[in-house]
Formats: C-alpha cells, structure tokens, sequence
C-alpha cells in the first residue's frame, strides 16, 4: 500500500515537473514571439515616419534628371535645348543657346559582346551510357529465349 502511494506521489510530481517545464518553454517561445511581433511593428512605425519625412526633389533639379538621360545624350543640340526649356519651372526663363559638356558630345562607347565559345568538345556527349536493359531478371529472361 506504502509503495502505491509514493508511487503516485513520485508520478504526481513527475507530472508536475513535467507540466511546469512544457509551460516554461510555451511561455518563453511566447515570449520570444511577441518580443518579434512587437519588433516587426516598431520597424513598421520607423519605416512610415522615414517615408513621411522625406522631403521630395525640387522642381529645379528636373533639368539634372534630363541631363541623365541616354535620349538627352544622344540628341542634337536643338533637340536638347527643348528638353530642358519643358522641365523647367513656370516662372523660369527658357534657355535660348545650350553648350552641351564634351562629355556628352559624343555616342557612349560600347564594346559588342563576345559570342559564347565551349573550350570543351562535346563529340561523346551522344554515346549511350546505360545498358536497353536495365533490370537483370529482364536480361536473364532475354538470354533464355
């Protein structure tokens, strides 16, 4: 009789350790989970305040946009100085005589690319490297007829 119930005491507290650390790692994976969940939405916050805060390029850099562009590189100068009278702001002036840079007087440079060339022949790539048969009993029964 003495022996059962140490026997279910020994269980009881067996079952209480038991408990108690499944409940300490359900609490502390909870507890890493809502640290990230509250992390992810401090992040969030920061990330909206930065967006709204940023204060957008004045219209007086347009011209330094254009200037940027491949088309603008490539035009002739007329071309050019109508590209920059159209971005400019309403109450600036339009540009009569546009100097382009050296720079971009001439077409970029480009190097055309070089076709693909395999160093390594390929003459035995087409060889049949498995057997028609691969199963031995097949062969077998192959042999017999």
């Amino acid at each position: 009789m003495r022996g059962d119930v140490c026997g279910a005491r020994s269980r009881e507290r067996m079952s209480n350790v038991t408990m108690g650390l499944l409940l300490a790692s359900k609490l502390s994976v909870n507890l890493i989970g809502g640290g990230l969940v509250i992390l992810g939405l401090a992040l969030l916050v920061a990330t909206l305040a930065f967006w709204r805060s940023a204060v957008e390029d004045p219209a007086v850099l347009a011209p330094l946009e254009i200037m940027a562009d491949r088309s603008f590189a490539r035009a002739d100068q007329e071309k050019r100085t109508e590209m920059l009278n159209d971005v400019r702001t309403d109450g600036a002036e339009p540009i009569i005589h546009h100097v382009a840079p050296a720079v971009l007087m001439r077409e970029p440079i480009s190097e055309p690319k070089k076709p693909f060339r395999d160093p390594f022949p390929h003459d035995d790539d087409a060889v049949d490297v498995l057997p028609s048969i691969i199963d031995p009993l097949l062969i077998q029964q192959k042999n017999k007829e």
